[in-house]
């Protein structure tokens, strides 16, 4: 009898030492993949909002440049690639104003029009918010800071908020068969009036960084609630979250890939 409990004891000794280090190296695995592959594997989303779309606009925000040049041309290379009307972005290029410059020189080799506003990272004194107009401009796109403009040769109007609610009754979009509304946090979307917009593109959330299976986004930033990452029915238009191609605190992702999104008017 004591042979055979020692030879069990053995046994469960065995199989807990195999558990354990089948449970460490998935571990391991699950970190080395989630700081060092997924922040910089970017998937390409398409969302079609029309049956028969006549605009394609690609979407990236929260850049977060920290001075990783071959990630940010990378990222340039793979917009360049895609058959688009214009790029827009909504918001946090960089987080520190030194690093700006970097940024604007990789993103003046899009072949496309950029347009974009500015997020929380993003509002400088006024010769930085200069230089970022004139950055956007020499690709054919446009900076805007509750401003609208017309792109795509007139098929689209283009209209960019700070996200400041006083600022949206003048920013109604007027004229233009497609009406875009850029603006770096979704939550700014619930004050605006009903069906006004083709397509709202946002950003800020970073789609929370890590994704949960089950629960969903483990952080959001105050205050975008439901608005995570994805696409939303509003009274205003449909809503898109991008997660973003870039991080903020650590450089980490979890069934959260960096994305550019394809949207097809």
């Amino acid at each position: 009898m004591n042979a055979l409990l020692h030879r069990l004891n053995v046994r469960w000794t065995h199989v807990l030492l195999c558990g354990f280090v089948v449970a460490l190296a998935a571990m391991v695995s699950v970190i080395f993949y989630a700081f060092r592959v997924e922040p910089e594997w970017v998937v390409v989303r398409t969302i079609r909002l029309s049956p028969s779309p006549r605009l394609r606009v690609l979407h990236i925000t929260d850049v977060h440049h920290k001075g990783d040049r071959d990630y940010l041309e990378s990222v340039v290379r793979r917009l360049n690639a895609i058959p688009a009307d214009m790029v827009c972005f909504t918001g946090d290029l960089v987080e520190d104003v030194a690093w700006l410059d970097d940024a604007l020189d990789i993103l003046s080799k899009l072949d496309k029009p950029l347009y974009g506003v500015g997020g929380n990272h993003d509002y400088w004194e006024l010769d930085v918010r200069r230089e970022l107009r004139k950055a956007f401009a020499a690709t054919g796109g446009a900076w805007l800071r509750d401003e609208r403009v017309l792109g795509a040769a007139g098929r689209v109007e283009i209209v960019g908020s700070t996200g400041r609610r006083s600022s949206f009754p003048r920013l109604l979009a007027e004229g233009a068969e497609r009406k875009l509304l850029l603006v770096h946090d979704p939550v700014a979307t619930d004050t605006l009036p009903r069906d006004e917009y083709g397509v709202i593109l946002s950003g800020h959330t970073h789609g929370g960084q890590v994704w949960v299976p089950g629960f969903g986004a483990l952080v959001r930033p105050p205050p975008v609630g439901a608005y995570d990452r994805g696409l939303f029915d509003t009274t205003c238009g449909p809503l898109y979250v991008n997660p973003g191609i870039g991080t903020y605190h650590l450089k980490v992702r979890l069934f959260c890939r960096p994305e550019i999104t394809v949207i097809e008017l």
